[in-house]
């Protein structure tokens, strides 16, 4: 997959036609990948090269309108999940306030006609562009005559009565309701960052941690302790996580932190995948150490069974 990072000289890029799906792409659910898979499809039906236009930053970042958004994927694991459908091109839209000002039929003719090439456009059921979100399917079908090219619009992916959107799946998360992503996702959720130094405290109680300082643009789960694993230069360890201020030691901030099981090696300044299971049980605070290492002990053998059974 070949990617271009900027809305100049598209077209001297591309040199051709091609089918061109569009949005954000955040988390490439079990919705985007039917998008995804739907693309490729009809680029082999009609021999076109793909084409996926996304933005980056998160639109509602640059706008103003949730500023504790936190993006499911990260930007890079996001176009390698992209790369996987195989698409042929992808366009990563730096998105500006200056471009959210570019009127919807200005976008379709100057950049996916013009630029692109579009003969076959896609469009998921609630994706938007342009100013005042006005470029939607409607808009898009009173131009395909003009400008020659079929539309398409997927309808919304279902999960019993749930639609599947990427806002539903930031609300599991946010409840550390990570199995329900997984389903969602069609993955197990996991968050990217570097190994930082800790208090320590863990190994002075027989439970060393990683201390992981996630990528700012990534949303955590919910407070707890969960059962998951920890990925390492391409190797996953079962491990044990806790996200939470440690309420015994009376810390204030959230920190995520991974103990590893059976395993020692000295990895500061590295980065890891720390990728979660299912929760099994809310934050606690402890009358004392003791009562902690107990807990803990417990924690890790139903971590272990847990995995072990996956």
């Amino acid at each position: 997959m070949k990617i271009l990072r900027s809305l100049e000289n598209l077209k001297s890029n591309l040199k051709t036609s091609t089918v061109v799906t569009l949005g954000n792409f955040d988390g490439i659910h079990l919705g985007h990948q039917a998008l995804l898979e739907r693309t490729k499809e009809i680029s082999l039906e009609k021999g076109l090269p793909s084409c996926v236009v996304t933005y980056h930053p998160n639109p509602a970042l640059v706008l103003g309108k949730d500023k504790d958004l936190g993006g499911i994927t990260t930007q890079a694991d996001k176009e390698n999940l992209i790369e996987s459908y195989g698409i042929d091109w992808l366009v990563v839209v730096p998105f500006t306030l200056e471009f959210a000002q570019i009127e919807a039929e200005t976008f379709l003719k100057e950049i996916l006609i013009n630029q692109l090439g579009a003969k076959s456009i896609l469009i998921g059921f609630n994706h938007c562009f342009g100013k005042g979100r006005r470029g939607d399917y409607e808009l898009l079908k009173q131009y395909s005559s003009e400008y020659g090219y079929d539309l398409e619009k997927l309808d919304p992916v279902f999960l019993g009565a749930t639609k599947l959107s990427s806002s539903y799946i930031r609300s599991l998360l946010r409840e550390g309701k990570v199995e329900e992503a997984e389903e969602c996702l069609g993955r197990e959720f996991s968050v990217t960052g570097t190994v930082v130094q800790g208090h320590q405290r863990g190994r002075t109680i027989g439970f060393p941690t990683a201390n992981v300082q996630a990528l700012p643009e990534l949303i955590l789960p919910g407070v707890g302790v969960y059962a998951g694993r920890t990925e390492i230069e391409g190797k996953t360890y079962p491990s044990m996580i806790n996200i939470g201020n440690n309420p015994t030691f009376g810390d204030q901030a959230v920190t995520l932190e991974s103990h590893i099981f059976d395993f020692s090696d000295d990895i500061y300044g590295k980065k890891v995948n720390v990728i979660f299971t299912k929760k099994i049980r809310e934050e606690i605070k402890f009358p004392g150490v003791d009562a902690l290492v107990s807990q803990l002990k417990k924690d890790e053998t139903l971590s272990r069974k847990i995995l072990q059974e996956r």
